[in-house]
């Protein structure tokens, strides 16, 4: 049960990521400062104009920063009229995406393999023909 758990939150933390990188690869480019972070786990942020204001977002959970330091330039892609929905322009490829979505997929080969031998080593100490164990 806790295997299932696991693997809907990684659907739940992943699918969203790598959706939010699709939508924003064609979206309007923008140059930001980066202000450092756990950017792997959302908490990196980037400050750009919007409009005539300083708009300060944070990137999404799987940000890869790639060595970028505090007070860094770097391109970004912002959904128009949502300064709020950014990403780095170099995250939002498809080698990015594919990663991200490679972790639930691996996550659901993992557990589904791990049920397939608690499953198989059920049967086993259950089965009737097994001559070590004579009924």
């Amino acid at each position: 049960m806790a295997a299932l758990a696991l693997l809907a939150t990684v659907y739940a933390v992943f699918l969203p990521a790598a959706w939010v990188r699709t939508e924003l690869r064609g979206a309007e480019p923008a140059e930001a400062t980066f202000h450092a972070g756990t950017c792997v786990l959302g908490r990196c942020s980037v400050t750009f104009p919007f409009h005539g204001e300083e708009v300060t977002a944070g990137l999404p959970l799987g940000t890869r920063a790639r060595g970028h330091a505090e007070g860094d330039t770097v391109e970004v892609r912002h959904a128009p009229g949502e300064p709020g929905r950014v990403a780095l322009a170099e995250d939002t490829g498809r080698g990015t995406v594919a990663a991200l979505l490679a972790v639930p997929g691996g996550a659901t080969l993992v557990t589904l393999s791990a049920a397939a031998a608690y499953v198989r080593r059920d049967r086993r100490t259950e089965d009737p023909a097994d001559p070590a164990n004579p009924a």
